[in-house]
């Protein structure tokens, strides 16, 4: 019998994923360990391997959503009869480990239900083939960015931008009925990461009474200090960022502040002892929040080489479900844009929400003589259903307090 392909459940939270892309066409061979689909969750994006060699049926479609424990399809082994009609699935499997199906048994040899696809190509998802086809792009032409150097629809989307468009025919006149308009690359449904996203920030901006408040940071001495770390870390291949800084001064400040380490869920305002803090880090995607575990029982070296980690694998669609589960607070930054200050949307539940402005040449006056001084603006949303106005002013002013004597993050 042939090998069930399950929909894979990734974390106790998952409650639906989308086989968002196909890695082996329809009637193509799949040896064991191979990549098989990539799986997008509401969380995470992970692909997934062949727990066994063989033919690939597919029973859906990329982009179909469905529930973890859903079979999307089959693998036959070798000489198996692939049947016209794939059969039925077996009552869907609440699993989170994939579990292994019974070996398929021999049968004599069958002619293809498909003509076999060509042997020797270029690297290319079966959706990235459909795509290069209807838009007339060369797939040796085009530079394969996913998985061991695959190429993928967003490849050949980018390949298609840089193809002139074709003239329109000579014979075409003004009667003549206007052509079809074509489907637009650029239209991408609102699902898995992307949907949650939006899903979670407007209900956060609808359920919460969300307020923001900006300080200025002087940073002289934390430059000096951050230049010193890394110099003094480098054969280590340790690099602490400004962010790392601010991941530290935040935690510092919230065990000071645990009015601010707090949500509110059903009706009651829970304060956390722990500090478990959530860096955003920037997706093609969307924002992902990768959470540094336990932080307060951290040092600076210690949060910098787990948040690096974490911001490294969040980028090679890496990271597990535990990952980004259970922060009580959250950093974001957009200095590297040049974004002085901006407003961030709480995370929900979390009661609070820092943002990192760019680093920037500001002005201190010495009675009446001006100095160069760099700084840093801090925004911090909070809700006000949790924690009033002075509490939040006195817990940024910490914040600021730990970057102006940066010494003191190192104790």
């Amino acid at each position: 019998m042939a090998t069930e392909i399950y929909l894979v459940k990734v974390g106790m939270t998952m409650h639906e994923g989308t086989v968002d892309e196909w890695y082996i066409g329809d009637g193509e061979r799949v040896e064991s360990g191979g990549l098989l689909y990539r799986l997008e969750t509401e969380k995470v994006n992970l692909d997934v391997d062949a727990e066994t060699s063989g033919t690939v049926k597919q029973l859906v479609s990329a982009g179909t959503t469905l529930e973890p424990g859903d079979v999307v399809g089959y693998i036959y082994a070798d000489g198996e009869t692939i049947p016209d009609v794939l059969p039925a699935p077996t009552p869907k499997r609440d699993i989170s480990v994939r579990e292994e199906s019974p070996p398929a048994q021999a049968a004599p040899p069958a002619a293809p239900a498909e003509p076999a696809p060509e042997r020797k190509r270029v690297a290319a998802s079966p959706v990235a083939r459909k795509l290069a086809a209807e838009l007339n792009v060369d797939l040796a032409t085009v530079n394969g960015t996913g998985p061991r150097g695959r190429i993928t629809k967003e490849d050949v989307q980018q390949a298609a931008a840089l193809i002139p468009a074709a003239a329109p025919p000579a014979t075409l006149t003004p009667a003549a009925a206007p052509p079809a308009a074509a489907p637009s690359a650029n239209a991408v449904p609102l699902r898995g990461m992307r949907k949650t996203i939006a899903e979670r920030m407007h209900a956060s901006l609808r359920d919460s009474a969300q307020l923001t408040i900006t300080m200025e940071a002087a940073m002289d001495e934390a430059v000096k200090l951050r230049q010193s770390l890394n110099d003094e870390w480098q054969s280590a291949g340790i690099r602490v960022t400004y962010t790392d800084l601010v991941l530290t001064a935040a935690t510092k400040a919230l065990r000071q502040h645990p009015a601010m380490n707090a949500a509110l869920i059903d009706d009651a305002i829970a304060r956390f002892d722990a500090v478990h803090i959530g860096v955003a880090v920037a997706l093609d995607e969307g924002l992902i929040v990768p959470v540094v575990k336990d932080a307060h029982a951290k040092s600076l070296r210690q949060i910098a080489v787990e948040a690096a980690d974490l911001a490294g694998r969040a980028r090679a669609g890496k990271l597990a479900i535990d990952d980004v589960e259970g922060g009580t607070f959250t950093v974001t930054s957009l200095g590297m844009y040049g974004v002085d200050g901006f407003t961030p949307i709480l995370n929900p539940p979390q009661a609070g929400i820092l943002g990192v402005g760019r680093l920037y040449d500001g002005v201190r006056w010495h009675g009446d003589r001006p100095a160069k001084e760099q700084r840093l603006r801090l925004s911090l949303t909070w809700d006000h259903r949790v924690i009033d106005g002075a509490p939040a002013a006195e817990f940024l002013a910490t914040v600021r307090g730990y970057l102006e004597s940066p010494f003191r993050l190192l104790v």
